[in-house]
């Protein structure tokens, strides 16, 4: 799996940052955390305009490896705040 972040592309607020096999499967688990059923239940105004990107951690972009970790589908939904360092250190570790 890999890390996910999802922002507000107007804004550039982090929405949800986890692993996920994929840019859908982060964006439906970031509208799980948020209460909807996947992110097709999304309003249109919150779905236009997001950005998805797969994270990297100590790595050169690029590397397939890079951004990896262990377990299932994990996240942290945040609403537009900075990811603190024991999220971080659950992504990394």
């Amino acid at each position: 799996m890999s890390v996910f972040q999802i922002r507000q592309g107007g804004t550039g607020a982090i929405l949800w940052t986890g692993a996920a096999a994929n840019e859908i499967q982060a964006m439906d688990a970031m509208a799980h955390d948020a209460g909807y059923y996947d992110h097709s239940d999304l309003p249109e105004t919150m779905r236009r305009g997001l950005k998805v990107e797969a994270l990297t951690f100590g790595a050169a972009r690029g590397q397939a490896s890079a951004g990896r970790m262990r377990g299932g589908r994990t996240g942290q939904l945040v609403m537009g705040t900075a990811i603190n360092d024991r999220n971080l250190g659950r992504a990394t570790g």
